[in-house]
């Protein structure tokens, strides 16, 4: 871990003592620069999870990754900081239908008597910043407002407000996992037909005024005076688009 190039890559300049302000910035610098992106199964490459690999790709190569990739290594770092970190594996309910495997990561970190839940990879509808760890805890974070609420089979339930209506993004437990527990999940993520990632070619990240997603050959801007879409016609205007919304440098050939 080359702490001081980790930080240069995410922007972040605070504090390094382990508190909940170090971990609130050390959190919005990875969301805010980092984008949750799954370009690399499209360009045929294996996704790994050592941590030397993930440093290289996410650090020195600047981009970006999924879950397994982006809490593995911001658990890393954490962990180097010295915050106490729990790897935690939760269940994706929305969008779902039926019964869906435990197959997305996401961190525990405790902090004297409080502990937190922080999720630097879940595209979309992520966080900002990392969420108490208490039933009916709820919290505003940029245009979304989440809460917390306990569950009898599954532990918690992380909610969003959709809509005017509380929308669960996905189920957890506290039972830590871990690194190599996420092999089999990572390997179906990345292999199967049936796995939206390999589905559907995914990039996307907040911005200070909403949120940049390019899904497929469609990206869309939302900000504050609502959404703009834009269809991308050619591999080049492609690779422009990921340079100037996400930092993504993309050689290789990425069909659009």
């Amino acid at each position: 871990m080359d702490r001081s190039a980790y930080l240069a890559r995410i922007g972040y300049e605070g504090a390094l003592t382990p508190s909940i302000e170090t971990l609130q910035g050390l959190h919005r610098a990875h969301v805010m620069t980092v984008p949750f992106e799954n370009l690399d199964i499209h360009l045929g490459r294996p996704i790994s999870l050592d941590p030397a690999d993930l440093f290289r790709k996410i650090v020195v190569d600047r981009r970006g990754g999924y879950c397994f990739e982006l809490n593995g290594l911001f658990a890393l770092l954490l962990e180097d900081v010295g915050f106490a970190v729990t790897r935690l594996a939760a269940r994706v309910l929305y969008g779902a239908e039926g019964v869906r495997p435990r197959s997305h990561q996401l961190l525990r970190v405790q902090l004297g008597e409080a502990a937190w839940i922080a999720d630097v990879g879940f595209g979309g509808n992520g966080l900002l910043e990392p969420l108490k760890l208490a039933d009916g805890y709820e919290e505003r974070q940029g245009a979304d407002r989440f809460r917390l609420v306990s569950h009898e089979q599954e532990g918690y339930l992380l909610q969003c407000d959709m809509d005017r209506a509380w929308t669960t993004l996905y189920s957890f437990a506290l039972d830590p996992w871990l690194p190599i527990d996420f092999a089999f999940a990572n390997y179906y993520h990345s292999h199967s037909p049936d796995s939206l990632f390999m589905q559907r070619r995914i990039c996307t990240m907040p911005t200070p005024e909403g949120r940049t997603t390019l899904m497929d050959n469609l990206l869309k801007l939302r900000g504050r005076e609502g959404m703009q879409e834009l269809q991308v016609t050619s591999e080049d205007e492609g690779r422009q688009l990921l340079q100037q919304h996400f930092g993504l440098t993309i050689n290789d050939h990425l069909r659009f």
